[in-house]
């Protein structure tokens, strides 16, 4: 095959395009949160940076305070399925309501935290990266590691 038809091929160009547009698509990628559920149950304040936040509306909703921010790999999860379930029923299984999560004023939700609902965090408290928090965090906190294992069999409720 002569260069020339080499260089018109199909795939040359398909390479040449992927070549281009990788870096936009990292770029955007990065940038923009994953939303499962109603949209509008997200509830954002003025100046907020959600990045690449994986974002549940499934069970409740989601309320961020103005300046509060996310590290990147961050969850947001309101959804909660029955443990007492099996199989497809457990899957299906999914309250409607009753998990809302906010964040306050100026928060820091750092890379890899999970934040889930219901939960409540108080202004400009920094979530540690990894963290995996519940409940109510108070304002002005540092919040850091994972809730300790607790094992226990699954048993019918």
């Amino acid at each position: 095959m002569s260069s020339w038809r080499r260089f018109l091929s199909p795939s040359h160009y398909l390479s040449a395009i992927l070549v281009r547009l990788a870096p936009v698509l990292r770029l955007h990628l990065a940038h923009t949160p994953l939303i499962w559920g109603d949209r509008k149950r997200l509830h954002l304040g003025a100046r907020v940076h959600l990045v690449d936040a994986v974002i549940n509306l499934r069970s409740g909703t989601i309320s961020i305070g103005d300046d509060s921010f996310m590290g990147h790999g961050v969850m947001l999860l309101t959804g909660k399925h029955d443990m007492g379930l099996r199989g497809a029923a457990r899957h299906d299984a999914v309250p409607d309501h009753g998990r809302d999560i906010h964040i306050g004023k100026g928060v820091w939700v750092a890379s890899g935290a999970i934040v889930i609902g219901p939960c409540q965090i108080g202004d400009n408290t920094v979530i540690g990266a990894g963290a995996v928090v519940t409940g109510q965090i108070p304002a002005d906190s540092l919040c850091t590691g994972a809730t300790p294992p607790r094992l226990e069999p699954l048993r019918e409720v």
